[in-house]
């Protein structure tokens, strides 16, 4: 398993609780959770392409795979953007589910809500819903934008409430099925240069988000992106926040994506680092290596043949 580095955690705790103790399959299953590739460095496409070809060569079967958001850096409201993340996610062949980003339905003063409302538009063109599902006999895979909910500054999207949305699809479950959920902002706190800073700033869309989650003993995890490192958060209802490392190189982060297993109630990972091209090493928008033009060859003219002279 080249390039695997194996860093496992096992959430054996979630079972602790009589109410948590859903019937868990026996039979072990993978997925996969990709994040924060931001693209518009070259660098960054040339590690979503490589993440893709390592997916693609993974030795387990991989139920799905799932990008916790910021596909871009501010930039998604541009339809070429969208459309180049949209073939690259096309490039998997699992069922692949995704969620926007901070980065992707961008907001500031200088463009107000006009800059976020048609990056929503332009995610919802080219890579789908706010909120995708994918089901299996063993498990439910559940990614969710909570952007709105997050932010007190952010306009509601239109036809999407994330709070009654992931209600209605977390009641439609069985509740004996293991259900794990994706967003990409995590719900707990940010310790970033030596202090604690909420993630959230709108702590009532956190408490109504964690109410919801409450109301369902088989989510076994909420799982993130956005801090561009792994963390993982224990909540007083026993359901555990996960955070991955990312695909961007800011920071001086090495690229990674996660290779998850669940077996018998226990929820694992395995980072997966991408091994960057040597530093001298030319790479164009799209992802690619650019190889060195080798000089043209000229032909050197063949001396003139010397003229015979008769022996002396």
């Amino acid at each position: 398993m080249k390039n695997l580095l194996f860093l496992t955690l096992a959430f054996c705790g979630l079972l602790a609780q009589p109410l948590r103790a859903a019937t868990d399959p026996a039979e072990p299953f993978w997925f996969v959770q990709i994040t924060d590739t931001h693209h518009g460095k070259h660098l960054h496409q040339w590690r979503f392409r490589q993440a893709i070809k390592e997916i693609n060569a993974l030795p387990v079967p991989v139920s799905c795979v799932i990008h916790t958001g910021d596909f871009s850096s501010d930039s998604l409201y541009r339809e070429e953007v969208a459309a180049t993340i949209s073939n690259l996610c096309a490039q998997l062949p699992q069922p692949v589910l995704k969620v926007p980003g901070n980065h992707d339905l961008t907001l500031n003063k200088r463009h107000g809500t006009n800059r976020f409302l048609e990056a929503a538009e332009m995610y919802r063109r080219y890579l789908g819903p706010f909120l995708q599902v994918h089901e299996t006999d063993q498990a439910l895979f559940l990614a969710i934008c909570t952007e709105t909910l997050r932010r007190k500054d952010a306009p509601p999207l239109p036809g999407f409430d994330p709070l009654k949305a992931l209600d209605e699809r977390l009641a439609q479950c069985p509740p004996d099925k293991p259900v794990f959920v994706f967003t990409h902002v995590p719900d707990c706190d940010d310790f970033y240069l030596n202090h604690y800073e909420p993630a959230w700033e709108n702590e009532d869309g956190r408490r109504a988000w964690r109410e919801v989650l409450g109301r369902y003993p088989n989510v076994k995890a909420v799982i993130g992106g956005h801090f561009h490192r792994a963390v993982q958060a224990e909540h007083p209802d026993n359901i555990p926040t996960i955070v991955a490392p990312c695909i961007a190189s800011f920071w001086g982060r090495q690229g990674s994506f996660r290779l998850y297993r669940y077996e018998n109630g226990c929820l694992s990972y395995q980072e997966v680092y991408l091994v960057d091209p040597p530093a001298e090493t030319a790479i164009d928008a799209d992802g690619f290596i650019v190889k060195p033009e080798e000089p043209e060859k000229t032909e050197t003219p063949a001396a003139p043949a010397e003229s015979l002279r008769p022996a002396a």
